[in-house]
Protein backbone atom coordinates (compact mmCIF):
# COMPACT_ATOMS: atom_id res chain seq x y z
CA UNK A 1 0.00 0.00 0.00
CA UNK A 2 1.61 3.29 -0.86
CA UNK A 3 1.20 6.74 1.20
CA UNK A 4 -1.62 8.89 -1.20
CA UNK A 5 -4.05 7.65 -3.72
CA UNK A 6 -1.41 5.65 -6.25
CA UNK A 7 0.89 3.49 -6.61
CA UNK A 8 2.84 4.60 -9.28
CA UNK A 9 5.65 1.82 -9.16
CA UNK A 10 3.20 -0.55 -9.57
CA UNK A 11 1.90 -1.70 -12.93
CA UNK A 12 -1.65 -1.85 -11.72
CA UNK A 13 -1.68 1.55 -10.73
CA UNK A 14 0.07 2.73 -14.27
CA UNK A 15 -2.71 0.65 -15.82
CA UNK A 16 -5.37 2.83 -13.62
CA UNK A 17 -3.79 5.81 -14.67
CA UNK A 18 -4.64 5.11 -18.16
CA UNK A 19 -8.08 4.40 -17.77
CA UNK A 20 -8.47 7.56 -15.96
CA UNK A 21 -6.76 9.89 -18.52
CA UNK A 22 -8.74 7.93 -20.93
CA UNK A 23 -12.43 9.09 -18.96
CA UNK A 24 -13.80 5.70 -20.24
CA UNK A 25 -11.37 2.88 -21.32
CA UNK A 26 -11.88 -0.58 -20.63
CA UNK A 27 -8.38 -2.65 -20.69
CA UNK A 28 -8.91 -6.26 -21.96
CA UNK A 29 -5.33 -6.87 -22.22
CA UNK A 30 -2.53 -7.32 -20.19
CA UNK A 31 -1.57 -3.67 -19.17
CA UNK A 32 2.16 -4.45 -19.71
CA UNK A 33 1.54 -4.81 -23.39
CA UNK A 34 -1.58 -2.09 -24.05
CA UNK A 35 -0.95 0.41 -21.40
CA UNK A 36 0.44 3.61 -23.50
CA UNK A 37 2.53 4.64 -20.19
CA UNK A 38 4.20 1.29 -19.76
CA UNK A 39 6.72 2.90 -22.40
CA UNK A 40 7.14 5.78 -19.69
CA UNK A 41 7.04 3.45 -16.65
CA UNK A 42 10.69 4.85 -15.44
CA UNK A 43 9.74 8.48 -16.03
CA UNK A 44 9.47 9.69 -13.26
CA UNK A 45 8.48 13.18 -14.46
CA UNK A 46 5.28 11.68 -16.31
CA UNK A 47 4.28 9.61 -13.35
CA UNK A 48 4.31 12.31 -10.98
CA UNK A 49 2.72 14.38 -13.84
CA UNK A 50 0.06 11.84 -13.72
CA UNK A 51 -0.26 11.35 -9.88
CA UNK A 52 -0.82 15.85 -9.81
CA UNK A 53 -3.84 15.33 -12.53
CA UNK A 54 -5.22 12.46 -9.98
CA UNK A 55 -4.87 14.70 -6.81
CA UNK A 56 -6.73 17.75 -8.28
CA UNK A 57 -9.14 16.53 -10.50
CA UNK A 58 -12.58 17.46 -8.82
CA UNK A 59 -14.14 13.83 -9.66
CA UNK A 60 -13.76 10.87 -7.46
CA UNK A 61 -11.08 8.17 -9.21
CA UNK A 62 -11.96 4.58 -7.41
CA UNK A 63 -10.97 1.12 -8.21
CA UNK A 64 -11.84 -2.45 -7.05
CA UNK A 65 -11.46 -6.06 -7.52
CA UNK A 66 -13.65 -8.29 -8.30
CA UNK A 67 -14.54 -9.26 -4.88
CA UNK A 68 -15.74 -5.48 -4.88
CA UNK A 69 -13.36 -4.17 -2.58
CA UNK A 70 -11.98 -0.75 -2.70
CA UNK A 71 -8.47 -0.68 -3.85
CA UNK A 72 -8.25 2.97 -4.94
CA UNK A 73 -10.08 5.88 -3.54
CA UNK A 74 -8.52 9.29 -4.94
CA UNK A 75 -8.88 12.72 -3.00
CA UNK A 76 -11.33 13.64 -4.62
CA UNK A 77 -13.52 10.57 -3.59
CA UNK A 78 -12.56 11.24 -0.08
CA UNK A 79 -14.32 15.06 -0.38
CA UNK A 80 -17.09 13.86 -2.16
CA UNK A 81 -18.46 10.40 0.22
CA UNK A 82 -16.81 11.77 3.49
CA UNK A 83 -14.44 8.93 4.04
CA UNK A 84 -10.75 8.89 4.51
CA UNK A 85 -8.75 6.61 2.35
CA UNK A 86 -7.63 4.36 5.01
CA UNK A 87 -11.13 3.44 6.01
CA UNK A 88 -11.74 2.84 2.21
CA UNK A 89 -9.26 1.05 1.27
CA UNK A 90 -10.03 -3.13 1.44
CA UNK A 91 -13.82 -2.32 1.99
CA UNK A 92 -16.28 -3.55 0.54
CA UNK A 93 -17.55 -0.51 -2.05
CA UNK A 94 -21.49 -0.86 -0.97
CA UNK A 95 -20.55 1.15 2.11
CA UNK A 96 -20.98 3.96 -0.27
CA UNK A 97 -24.03 2.80 -2.77
CA UNK A 98 -27.45 3.40 -1.20
CA UNK A 99 -29.34 -0.43 0.14
CA UNK A 100 -31.54 -0.17 -2.63
CA UNK A 101 -28.83 -0.50 -5.02
CA UNK A 102 -26.68 -2.66 -3.29
CA UNK A 103 -28.11 -6.07 -4.96
CA UNK A 104 -27.91 -4.95 -8.24
CA UNK A 105 -24.16 -4.25 -7.81
CA UNK A 106 -23.59 -7.16 -6.44
CA UNK A 107 -25.51 -9.15 -9.38
CA UNK A 108 -23.72 -7.25 -11.95
CA UNK A 109 -19.89 -7.31 -10.81
CA UNK A 110 -20.64 -10.98 -10.63
CA UNK A 111 -22.17 -11.34 -13.79
CA UNK A 112 -18.99 -9.31 -15.54
CA UNK A 113 -16.86 -11.82 -13.44
CA UNK A 114 -18.17 -14.68 -15.07
CA UNK A 115 -17.73 -12.92 -18.79
CA UNK A 116 -21.60 -12.37 -18.73
CA UNK A 117 -22.74 -9.25 -20.64
CA UNK A 118 -21.65 -5.62 -19.38
CA UNK A 119 -24.38 -3.48 -19.13
CA UNK A 120 -22.56 0.10 -18.04
CA UNK A 121 -18.74 -0.52 -18.97
CA UNK A 122 -18.28 1.80 -21.26
CA UNK A 123 -20.89 4.08 -20.33
CA UNK A 124 -22.02 7.07 -18.33
CA UNK A 125 -24.81 6.63 -16.37
CA UNK A 126 -26.47 8.36 -13.45
CA UNK A 127 -27.13 7.04 -10.09
CA UNK A 128 -27.66 7.90 -5.97
CA UNK A 129 -24.37 7.28 -3.75
CA UNK A 130 -24.35 7.52 0.22
CA UNK A 131 -22.32 9.90 2.39
CA UNK A 132 -20.45 8.82 5.55
CA UNK A 133 -23.27 10.88 7.52
CA UNK A 134 -25.89 8.53 5.26
CA UNK A 135 -27.01 11.47 3.13
CA UNK A 136 -27.52 10.47 -1.18
CA UNK A 137 -26.81 12.27 -3.74
CA UNK A 138 -27.23 12.23 -7.47
CA UNK A 139 -23.98 11.25 -9.35
CA UNK A 140 -22.92 10.66 -12.53
CA UNK A 141 -20.83 7.21 -13.23
CA UNK A 142 -18.10 6.11 -15.86
CA UNK A 143 -17.37 2.61 -15.42
CA UNK A 144 -13.55 0.72 -17.07
CA UNK A 145 -12.65 -2.84 -16.79
CA UNK A 146 -9.27 -4.50 -17.27
CA UNK A 147 -7.81 -7.68 -16.83
CA UNK A 148 -4.66 -8.07 -14.32
CA UNK A 149 -3.05 -11.60 -14.21
CA UNK A 150 -5.93 -13.64 -13.29
CA UNK A 151 -8.54 -11.11 -11.81
CA UNK A 152 -10.44 -8.54 -13.13
CA UNK A 153 -10.27 -4.69 -11.96
CA UNK A 154 -12.47 -1.98 -12.54
CA UNK A 155 -12.53 1.50 -12.28
CA UNK A 156 -14.56 4.12 -11.75
CA UNK A 157 -15.05 7.78 -12.72
CA UNK A 158 -17.63 9.62 -10.02
CA UNK A 159 -18.78 13.07 -10.85
CA UNK A 160 -21.29 14.86 -8.33
CA UNK A 161 -23.86 16.34 -10.18
CA UNK A 162 -25.90 17.76 -7.28
CA UNK A 163 -25.63 21.04 -8.59
CA UNK A 164 -26.55 20.15 -11.87
CA UNK A 165 -29.34 17.99 -11.36
CA UNK A 166 -30.93 21.25 -9.01
CA UNK A 167 -30.26 23.39 -12.16
CA UNK A 168 -31.84 20.85 -13.96
CA UNK A 169 -35.16 20.38 -11.66
CA UNK A 170 -35.45 24.20 -11.39
CA UNK A 171 -34.60 24.33 -14.77
CA UNK A 172 -37.51 21.10 -15.64
CA UNK A 173 -39.82 23.28 -13.29
CA UNK A 174 -39.60 26.93 -15.03
CA UNK A 175 -40.06 24.99 -18.03
CA UNK A 176 -43.24 23.40 -16.73
CA UNK A 177 -44.39 26.73 -15.43
CA UNK A 178 -43.73 28.64 -18.78
CA UNK A 179 -45.64 25.54 -20.70
CA UNK A 180 -48.50 25.68 -18.20
CA UNK A 181 -48.93 29.70 -18.24
CA UNK A 182 -48.38 29.53 -22.22
CA UNK A 183 -51.37 27.13 -22.77
CA UNK A 184 -53.84 28.88 -20.07
CA UNK A 185 -52.94 32.45 -21.91
CA UNK A 186 -55.65 34.08 -22.68
CA UNK A 187 -53.31 35.59 -25.34
CA UNK A 188 -52.58 33.65 -28.26
CA UNK A 189 -48.22 33.19 -27.84
CA UNK A 190 -46.99 32.20 -31.05
CA UNK A 191 -42.76 31.84 -31.86
CA UNK A 192 -41.07 31.43 -35.36
CA UNK A 193 -37.48 31.20 -36.99
CA UNK A 194 -35.81 33.63 -39.20
CA UNK A 195 -37.54 32.21 -41.78
CA UNK A 196 -40.61 32.88 -40.11
CA UNK A 197 -41.81 29.07 -39.72
CA UNK A 198 -43.94 28.53 -36.83
CA UNK A 199 -41.94 27.02 -33.97
CA UNK A 200 -44.69 26.87 -30.85
CA UNK A 201 -48.59 27.73 -31.41
CA UNK A 202 -50.69 27.48 -27.81
CA UNK A 203 -54.11 26.80 -27.26
CA UNK A 204 -55.40 30.80 -27.46
CA UNK A 205 -53.84 30.64 -31.07
CA UNK A 206 -55.98 27.74 -32.36
CA UNK A 207 -59.05 29.41 -30.70
CA UNK A 208 -58.17 32.90 -31.81
CA UNK A 209 -57.06 31.80 -35.60
CA UNK A 210 -58.85 28.85 -35.57
CA UNK A 211 -55.47 26.61 -36.76
CA UNK A 212 -54.63 23.50 -34.97
CA UNK A 213 -51.17 23.38 -33.53
CA UNK A 214 -50.43 20.01 -35.57
CA UNK A 215 -51.33 21.82 -38.62
CA UNK A 216 -49.82 24.79 -38.32
CA UNK A 217 -45.82 23.92 -36.83
CA UNK A 218 -43.48 24.29 -39.60
CA UNK A 219 -45.81 26.58 -41.65
CA UNK A 220 -45.12 29.96 -42.39
CA UNK A 221 -46.62 33.20 -40.18
CA UNK A 222 -48.26 34.00 -43.46
CA UNK A 223 -50.55 31.54 -42.43
CA UNK A 224 -52.75 34.21 -40.35
CA UNK A 225 -51.46 37.46 -41.98
CA UNK A 226 -53.58 39.19 -44.72
CA UNK A 227 -52.81 39.50 -48.32
CA UNK A 228 -52.04 43.06 -47.71
CA UNK A 229 -49.42 42.69 -44.54
CA UNK A 230 -47.53 39.97 -45.96
CA UNK A 231 -44.68 41.86 -48.11
CA UNK A 232 -44.40 43.99 -45.04
CA UNK A 233 -43.89 41.14 -42.80
CA UNK A 234 -41.48 39.48 -44.98
CA UNK A 235 -39.37 42.02 -45.22
CA UNK A 236 -39.30 43.20 -41.65
CA UNK A 237 -38.21 39.23 -40.96
CA UNK A 238 -35.02 39.32 -43.58
CA UNK A 239 -34.48 43.05 -41.57
CA UNK A 240 -34.24 41.84 -37.98
CA UNK A 241 -32.49 38.43 -39.04
CA UNK A 242 -29.93 40.45 -40.92
CA UNK A 243 -29.08 42.94 -38.15
CA UNK A 244 -31.54 45.44 -39.10
CA UNK A 245 -33.69 47.80 -37.59
CA UNK A 246 -36.45 46.72 -35.41
CA UNK A 247 -39.24 49.04 -36.41
CA UNK A 248 -41.96 47.29 -34.09
CA UNK A 249 -40.28 44.80 -31.98
CA UNK A 250 -40.79 45.98 -28.39
CA UNK A 251 -44.21 47.85 -29.45
CA UNK A 252 -47.69 46.75 -29.30
CA UNK A 253 -49.26 47.88 -32.47
CA UNK A 254 -52.77 46.88 -33.79
CA UNK A 255 -53.60 44.99 -36.68
CA UNK A 256 -55.76 42.64 -38.90
CA UNK A 257 -55.14 38.62 -38.22
CA UNK A 258 -56.77 36.43 -41.06
CA UNK A 259 -58.81 33.52 -39.56
CA UNK A 260 -59.14 29.84 -41.00
CA UNK A 261 -62.44 30.58 -42.51
CA UNK A 262 -61.17 33.96 -44.15
CA UNK A 263 -62.70 36.27 -42.59
CA UNK A 264 -60.25 39.23 -41.05
CA UNK A 265 -60.56 40.16 -37.34
CA UNK A 266 -59.05 43.08 -35.28
CA UNK A 267 -55.71 41.98 -33.05
CA UNK A 268 -53.02 43.41 -31.04
CA UNK A 269 -49.76 42.23 -31.03
CA UNK A 270 -46.31 42.60 -28.96
CA UNK A 271 -43.21 41.07 -30.39
CA UNK A 272 -40.04 40.21 -29.18
CA UNK A 273 -36.93 38.69 -30.66
CA UNK A 274 -33.92 36.80 -29.70
CA UNK A 275 -30.90 34.61 -30.10
CA UNK A 276 -30.94 30.70 -29.93
CA UNK A 277 -28.25 29.13 -31.41
CA UNK A 278 -27.19 31.32 -33.63
CA UNK A 279 -30.43 31.68 -34.98
CA UNK A 280 -32.59 34.93 -34.54
CA UNK A 281 -36.07 34.05 -33.20
CA UNK A 282 -39.49 35.47 -33.36
CA UNK A 283 -41.98 35.76 -30.61
CA UNK A 284 -45.65 37.33 -30.51
CA UNK A 285 -48.03 37.71 -27.78
CA UNK A 286 -51.64 38.37 -29.97
CA UNK A 287 -55.00 39.76 -28.43
CA UNK A 288 -57.86 39.53 -29.98
CA UNK A 289 -59.91 42.99 -29.48
CA UNK A 290 -63.03 42.26 -32.00
CA UNK A 291 -65.21 43.09 -28.49
CA UNK A 292 -63.14 45.64 -27.42
CA UNK A 293 -63.45 47.56 -31.00
CA UNK A 294 -67.08 46.34 -31.51
CA UNK A 295 -67.46 48.37 -27.79
CA UNK A 296 -65.40 51.68 -29.33
CA UNK A 297 -67.28 51.55 -32.35
CA UNK A 298 -70.60 51.74 -29.80
CA UNK A 299 -68.92 53.91 -27.24
CA UNK A 300 -68.23 56.72 -30.56
CA UNK A 301 -71.61 56.29 -31.33
CA UNK A 302 -72.78 57.35 -28.21
CA UNK A 303 -70.26 60.00 -28.02
CA UNK A 304 -72.05 61.38 -30.72
CA UNK A 305 -75.48 61.15 -29.69
CA UNK A 306 -74.00 62.42 -26.42
CA UNK A 307 -72.76 65.64 -28.12
CA UNK A 308 -76.11 66.18 -29.74
CA UNK A 309 -77.75 65.80 -26.69
CA UNK A 310 -75.05 68.29 -24.91
CA UNK A 311 -75.98 70.95 -28.01
CA UNK A 312 -79.46 70.96 -26.90
CA UNK A 313 -78.91 70.76 -22.90
CA UNK A 314 -76.67 73.77 -23.01
CA UNK A 315 -79.83 75.60 -25.41
CA UNK A 316 -82.39 74.22 -22.51
CA UNK A 317 -79.99 75.30 -20.08
CA UNK A 318 -79.30 78.90 -21.42
CA UNK A 319 -82.65 79.40 -21.54
CA UNK A 320 -83.38 77.94 -17.71
CA UNK A 321 -80.34 80.46 -16.75
CA UNK A 322 -82.35 83.60 -18.56
CA UNK A 323 -85.01 82.18 -16.85
CA UNK A 324 -83.78 81.66 -13.51
CA UNK A 325 -81.98 85.37 -13.91
CA UNK A 326 -84.86 86.93 -14.57
CA UNK A 327 -86.52 85.38 -11.62
CA UNK A 328 -83.53 85.84 -9.32
CA UNK A 329 -83.94 89.63 -10.10
CA UNK A 330 -87.94 89.44 -9.71
CA UNK A 331 -86.67 87.32 -6.43
CA UNK A 332 -84.94 90.14 -5.53
CA UNK A 333 -87.35 92.93 -5.54
CA UNK A 334 -89.67 90.90 -3.35
CA UNK A 335 -87.36 90.11 -1.10
CA UNK A 336 -87.57 93.67 -0.31
CA UNK A 337 -90.87 93.21 1.08
CA UNK A 338 -90.43 90.54 3.34
CA UNK A 339 -88.16 89.74 6.30
CA UNK A 340 -85.04 88.36 5.25
CA UNK A 341 -85.00 85.59 7.45
CA UNK A 342 -89.26 84.62 6.23
CA UNK A 343 -87.23 85.60 2.17
CA UNK A 344 -85.02 82.79 2.95
CA UNK A 345 -87.33 79.83 5.01
CA UNK A 346 -89.71 80.13 1.81
CA UNK A 347 -87.44 80.03 -0.90
CA UNK A 348 -85.58 76.98 0.97
CA UNK A 349 -88.86 75.42 1.33
CA UNK A 350 -88.36 75.73 5.35
CA UNK A 351 -92.33 77.72 5.33
CA UNK A 352 -95.40 77.21 3.46
CA UNK A 353 -97.19 80.02 1.73
CA UNK A 354 -100.19 79.13 3.38
CA UNK A 355 -102.57 80.41 5.95
CA UNK A 356 -101.37 78.99 9.27
CA UNK A 357 -100.22 80.36 12.85
CA UNK A 358 -98.69 78.86 16.30
CA UNK A 359 -97.97 80.15 19.74
CA UNK A 360 -94.49 80.91 20.48
CA UNK A 361 -92.32 82.55 23.08
CA UNK A 362 -90.96 85.56 21.43
CA UNK A 363 -89.02 89.30 22.54
CA UNK A 364 -90.70 92.16 20.45
CA UNK A 365 -89.60 95.49 20.05
CA UNK A 366 -91.04 99.11 19.04
CA UNK A 367 -89.67 101.95 18.12
CA UNK A 368 -90.69 105.67 16.48
CA UNK A 369 -89.26 109.22 16.18
CA UNK A 370 -90.51 111.15 18.94
CA UNK A 371 -92.37 114.42 17.09
CA UNK A 372 -92.32 113.20 13.65
CA UNK A 373 -95.87 114.22 12.90
CA UNK A 374 -95.11 118.04 13.99
CA UNK A 375 -91.72 117.54 11.43
CA UNK A 376 -94.16 116.64 8.67
CA UNK A 377 -95.95 119.90 8.70
CA UNK A 378 -92.28 121.96 9.17
CA UNK A 379 -89.57 120.26 6.64
CA UNK A 380 -90.39 119.61 2.95
CA UNK A 381 -91.91 116.41 2.30
CA UNK A 382 -88.94 114.97 -0.03
CA UNK A 383 -86.36 116.26 2.50
CA UNK A 384 -88.08 114.44 5.26
CA UNK A 385 -88.35 111.39 3.27
CA UNK A 386 -84.94 110.74 2.68
CA UNK A 387 -84.12 111.42 5.93
CA UNK A 388 -86.55 109.06 6.97
CA UNK A 389 -85.48 106.66 4.58
CA UNK A 390 -82.39 106.69 5.88
CA UNK A 391 -83.19 106.59 9.34
CA UNK A 392 -84.98 103.32 8.61
CA UNK A 393 -82.41 101.80 6.43
CA UNK A 394 -79.29 101.79 8.99
CA UNK A 395 -81.89 100.95 12.19
CA UNK A 396 -83.05 97.96 10.07
CA UNK A 397 -79.14 96.71 9.14
CA UNK A 398 -78.91 96.84 12.83
CA UNK A 399 -81.94 95.06 13.37
CA UNK A 400 -80.59 92.04 10.87
CA UNK A 401 -77.17 92.04 11.91
CA UNK A 402 -78.27 90.87 15.45
CA UNK A 403 -80.80 88.36 13.78
CA UNK A 404 -84.09 90.09 14.14
CA UNK A 405 -87.12 89.75 12.25
CA UNK A 406 -88.49 92.96 10.73
CA UNK A 407 -91.92 92.55 10.95
CA UNK A 408 -93.03 96.22 9.25
CA UNK A 409 -92.59 99.41 9.20
CA UNK A 410 -95.63 102.03 10.16
CA UNK A 411 -94.46 105.32 9.04
CA UNK A 412 -91.53 106.44 11.51
CA UNK A 413 -92.40 103.00 13.37
CA UNK A 414 -90.56 99.98 13.46
CA UNK A 415 -91.89 96.34 14.77
CA UNK A 416 -89.12 93.88 15.03
CA UNK A 417 -89.19 90.62 17.15
CA UNK A 418 -86.59 87.78 18.18
CA UNK A 419 -87.59 83.67 18.05
CA UNK A 420 -89.04 83.44 15.18
CA UNK A 421 -89.06 81.76 12.38
CA UNK A 422 -85.11 81.02 13.84
CA UNK A 423 -84.57 81.23 17.92
CA UNK A 424 -81.23 80.73 19.70
CA UNK A 425 -83.18 80.28 22.74
CA UNK A 426 -85.78 82.84 24.70
CA UNK A 427 -82.74 84.07 27.16
CA UNK A 428 -80.22 84.59 23.58
CA UNK A 429 -83.07 86.46 21.81
CA UNK A 430 -83.77 88.67 24.59
CA UNK A 431 -79.96 89.90 24.89
CA UNK A 432 -80.26 89.80 21.09
CA UNK A 433 -83.14 92.28 20.67
CA UNK A 434 -82.09 94.80 23.59
CA UNK A 435 -78.33 94.70 22.59
CA UNK A 436 -79.55 95.69 19.20
CA UNK A 437 -81.65 98.92 20.39
CA UNK A 438 -78.24 99.49 22.25
CA UNK A 439 -76.70 100.02 19.33
CA UNK A 440 -79.21 101.70 17.23
CA UNK A 441 -79.41 104.19 20.12
CA UNK A 442 -76.00 104.23 19.97
CA UNK A 443 -76.49 105.23 15.85
CA UNK A 444 -78.98 108.01 16.58
CA UNK A 445 -76.25 110.17 18.00
CA UNK A 446 -74.14 110.11 14.67
CA UNK A 447 -76.93 110.04 12.57
CA UNK A 448 -78.37 113.49 14.21
CA UNK A 449 -75.06 115.43 12.16
CA UNK A 450 -76.68 113.48 9.17
CA UNK A 451 -79.85 115.15 9.51
CA UNK A 452 -78.45 118.21 9.90
CA UNK A 453 -77.00 118.10 6.87
CA UNK A 454 -80.16 116.93 5.10
CA UNK A 455 -81.88 119.89 6.53
CA UNK A 456 -83.73 118.59 9.10
CA UNK A 457 -82.91 120.74 12.23
CA UNK A 458 -84.86 119.28 14.58
CA UNK A 459 -83.03 116.68 16.94
CA UNK A 460 -83.81 113.26 15.83
CA UNK A 461 -85.14 111.59 19.30
CA UNK A 462 -86.24 107.80 19.16
CA UNK A 463 -87.99 105.93 21.92
CA UNK A 464 -87.90 101.98 22.44
CA UNK A 465 -89.92 99.61 24.47
CA UNK A 466 -89.29 96.19 24.24
CA UNK A 467 -91.32 92.81 25.89
CA UNK A 468 -91.30 89.16 26.11
CA UNK A 469 -94.06 86.90 25.74
CA UNK A 470 -96.26 84.33 24.30
CA UNK A 471 -97.59 85.57 20.68
CA UNK A 472 -99.55 84.14 18.20
CA UNK A 473 -97.23 83.85 15.28
CA UNK A 474 -97.74 83.17 11.82
CA UNK A 475 -99.55 83.84 8.24
CA UNK A 476 -102.75 85.86 8.68
CA UNK A 477 -104.88 86.81 5.36
CA UNK A 478 -106.48 85.60 2.64
CA UNK A 479 -105.65 82.95 0.41
CA UNK A 480 -104.68 86.04 -2.42
CA UNK A 481 -102.56 87.74 0.10
CA UNK A 482 -101.05 86.71 3.56
CA UNK A 483 -98.89 89.29 5.96
CA UNK A 484 -96.53 86.76 8.19
CA UNK A 485 -96.83 89.20 11.78
CA UNK A 486 -97.49 88.35 15.20
CA UNK A 487 -100.70 89.35 17.14
CA UNK A 488 -101.63 89.04 21.23
CA UNK A 489 -101.33 91.03 24.55
CA UNK A 490 -97.20 90.82 24.25
CA UNK A 491 -97.14 92.71 21.14
CA UNK A 492 -99.50 95.65 22.74
CA UNK A 493 -97.36 95.77 26.13
CA UNK A 494 -94.13 96.19 24.14
CA UNK A 495 -96.29 98.58 21.99
CA UNK A 496 -97.48 100.75 25.38
CA UNK A 497 -93.97 100.60 26.77
CA UNK A 498 -92.63 102.46 23.47
CA UNK A 499 -95.55 104.77 24.33
CA UNK A 500 -94.28 105.22 28.14
CA UNK A 501 -90.40 105.50 27.06
CA UNK A 502 -88.95 109.05 27.73
CA UNK A 503 -86.93 110.54 25.31
CA UNK A 504 -83.78 108.49 23.66
CA UNK A 505 -85.29 105.47 26.22
CA UNK A 506 -85.05 102.22 26.11
CA UNK A 507 -88.16 100.32 28.09
CA UNK A 508 -88.22 97.02 28.71
CA UNK A 509 -90.62 95.10 30.35
CA UNK A 510 -90.45 92.28 33.63
CA UNK A 511 -90.17 89.39 31.77
CA UNK A 512 -87.32 90.99 29.71
CA UNK A 513 -85.31 91.79 32.36
CA UNK A 514 -85.40 88.76 34.14
CA UNK A 515 -83.80 87.11 30.88
CA UNK A 516 -81.11 89.95 30.47
CA UNK A 517 -80.41 91.35 33.75
CA UNK A 518 -76.94 89.47 33.99
CA UNK A 519 -75.20 91.03 31.25
CA UNK A 520 -77.43 94.50 30.50
CA UNK A 521 -76.98 97.20 33.47
CA UNK A 522 -80.94 98.41 34.01
CA UNK A 523 -82.30 101.37 36.30
CA UNK A 524 -85.79 100.44 37.49
CA UNK A 525 -88.50 102.54 36.92
CA UNK A 526 -92.24 103.40 38.05
CA UNK A 527 -95.27 100.90 37.14
CA UNK A 528 -97.36 101.91 34.40
CA UNK A 529 -101.22 100.69 33.90
CA UNK A 530 -101.60 98.69 30.55
CA UNK A 531 -105.24 98.11 29.04
CA UNK A 532 -106.23 94.65 29.08
CA UNK A 533 -103.61 93.94 31.87
CA UNK A 534 -105.50 94.02 35.06
CA UNK A 535 -102.21 94.59 37.38
CA UNK A 536 -99.21 97.38 36.81
CA UNK A 537 -96.30 96.46 35.04
CA UNK A 538 -93.25 96.19 36.50
CA UNK A 539 -90.36 98.37 33.74
CA UNK A 540 -86.92 99.04 33.57
CA UNK A 541 -84.62 101.87 31.36
CA UNK A 542 -81.80 100.24 29.88
CA UNK A 543 -78.40 101.78 30.50
CA UNK A 544 -75.54 99.98 28.85
CA UNK A 545 -73.75 96.49 28.47
CA UNK A 546 -72.70 95.35 31.67
CA UNK A 547 -69.33 95.40 30.28
CA UNK A 548 -69.32 98.82 28.84
CA UNK A 549 -70.22 100.04 31.43
CA UNK A 550 -66.95 98.25 33.33
CA UNK A 551 -64.71 99.48 30.72
CA UNK A 552 -66.42 103.23 31.30
CA UNK A 553 -66.17 102.86 34.60
CA UNK A 554 -63.61 105.90 34.77
CA UNK A 555 -65.79 107.97 32.16
CA UNK A 556 -69.06 110.08 32.93
CA UNK A 557 -71.85 110.42 29.89
CA UNK A 558 -75.15 111.63 30.07
CA UNK A 559 -77.64 113.48 27.01
CA UNK A 560 -80.71 114.93 27.50
CA UNK A 561 -82.21 117.70 25.36
CA UNK A 562 -80.30 120.65 26.40
CA UNK A 563 -78.12 118.67 28.57
CA UNK A 564 -74.85 117.08 27.02
CA UNK A 565 -72.14 116.04 29.72
CA UNK A 566 -69.32 114.12 29.20
CA UNK A 567 -66.13 113.63 31.38
CA UNK A 568 -63.39 111.82 30.82
CA UNK A 569 -60.84 111.34 34.37
CA UNK A 570 -57.98 110.15 32.55
CA UNK A 571 -57.84 112.32 29.78
CA UNK A 572 -57.67 115.50 32.24
CA UNK A 573 -54.58 117.33 34.00
CA UNK A 574 -55.04 119.26 37.01
CA UNK A 575 -55.37 122.58 35.42
CA UNK A 576 -57.99 121.41 33.05
CA UNK A 577 -59.82 119.39 36.01
CA UNK A 578 -59.81 123.09 37.99
CA UNK A 579 -61.71 124.56 34.95
CA UNK A 580 -64.00 121.61 34.53
CA UNK A 581 -64.87 121.78 38.51
CA UNK A 582 -65.40 125.84 38.01
CA UNK A 583 -67.46 125.01 34.89
CA UNK A 584 -69.80 122.39 37.06
CA UNK A 585 -69.91 125.05 40.00
CA UNK A 586 -71.12 127.58 37.75
CA UNK A 587 -73.82 125.19 36.10
CA UNK A 588 -74.89 124.20 39.52
CA UNK A 589 -75.42 127.53 40.55
CA UNK A 590 -77.84 128.47 37.92
CA UNK A 591 -79.69 124.97 38.23
CA UNK A 592 -80.18 124.88 42.18
CA UNK A 593 -82.70 128.05 42.03
CA UNK A 594 -84.65 126.58 38.91
CA UNK A 595 -84.92 123.27 40.63
CA UNK A 596 -86.23 124.91 44.09
CA UNK A 597 -89.13 126.75 42.36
Amino acid sequence: MRDGCFRPASEFSQTFKCAFLGLVYTVETNPASNCPMEKHSNNTNKADLLQAIADTTTDALIAIDDSGKVIEWSRAAERIFGFPEKEMLGSSLNMVIPERYRNGHDQGLERVNSGGKQHVIGKTVRLEGKRKDGSEFPLELTVSCWQEGERKLYGGIIRDVTDQVRMEEHLKNSEERTRSITETANDAIITADSKGLIRTWNLAAARIFGHDADDVIGQPLTLIIPDEFKQGHEEGIRRVASGGDKHVIGNTVELSGLHKEGHLLPVELSLSTWESGGERCFGGIIRDISNRKQQEEKLLAQQKQLKIKAKSLKRLNDEVKTKNEQLQALSNKLAKYLSRQVYKNIFEGKSDVRIESYRKKLTIFFSDIQGFTELTDRVESEVLTGALNKYLNEMSKIALDHGGTIDKYIGDAIMIFYGDPESLGEREDALACVKMAIDMRKKLIEMRREWDVLGVTEPLRVRMGINTGFCTVGNFGSEERLDYTIVGGAVNLASRLEGAADTDEILISQDTFSLIKEEIACHPKSEITVKGIAYPVKTYTVIDLVETLEREREHIKAQLEGFNLAIDFEKLNYADKLYAREMLQKAMAKLDPEIEE
